[in-house]
């Protein structure tokens, strides 16, 4: 006589996708070259830089300029994204980049920028929400800092802004993404 055969185990019940198990959708694009963690910090550093450049432009360093306007369309070019969404961002990125400027008056561009930033980055519609962070920021500023002398004093904010309303669409992504796998689940 021959021992029983041990039961099959069951499938494991798959899991509702939480935070801890959330992954940028950019990552799962199929990349023509180099990776996907190298493209996003050199995209970003060029974006960054770029920027900072153009930023720092006065009439006694205009090759910043011309340095900025060729990093940021690269940086943004480089980013991990669909082709569309890289190619729709530069120019008005670029173009609200120059018009920043124009001093603390012009610090609402920042939302364009962090637009931008969403757009590439594969962000659900929700996550749009924090563009009236930057807004906000810009309409406080321009009551503020009046002065262009201390325009860096916009700059600084407005970059502060961006970057938590950038991280805060991030969050808004994962909680988006968990709620849909759950309600998927439930189906």
């Amino acid at each position: 006589m021959s021992a029983p055969e041990p039961p099959i185990p069951e499938p494991p019940v798959p899991e509702p996708r939480v935070a801890s198990g959330w992954v940028e959708p950019a990552s799962l694009l199929d990349l023509h070259w180099g990776s996907y963690r190298a493209r996003s910090a050199a995209g970003l550093a060029l974006i960054v830089v770029g920027t900072g450049f153009v930023l720092m432009t006065s009439a006694y360093s205009l090759p910043l300029l011309l340095l900025g306007s060729l990093m940021q369309p690269a940086g943004w070019a480089i980013l991990p994204s669909t082709i569309g969404r890289r190619v729709a961002v530069v120019v008005p990125a670029l173009g609200f980049t120059w018009l920043i400027l124009g001093g603390s008056g012009f610090a609402w561009c920042f939302a364009v920028l962090l637009a931008a930033w969403l757009l590439v980055r594969l962000r659900p519609l929700a996550s749009y929400a924090v563009l009236v962070l930057p807004i906000v920021s810009s309409i406080i500023l321009a009551a503020t800092v009046p002065d262009y002398s201390v325009g860096w004093v916009s700059i600084l904010v407005s970059t502060l802004v961006i970057v938590c309303a950038a991280w805060l669409a991030r969050w808004t992504a994962i909680l988006a993404s968990s709620r849909q796998s759950v309600r998927s689940l439930r189906k």
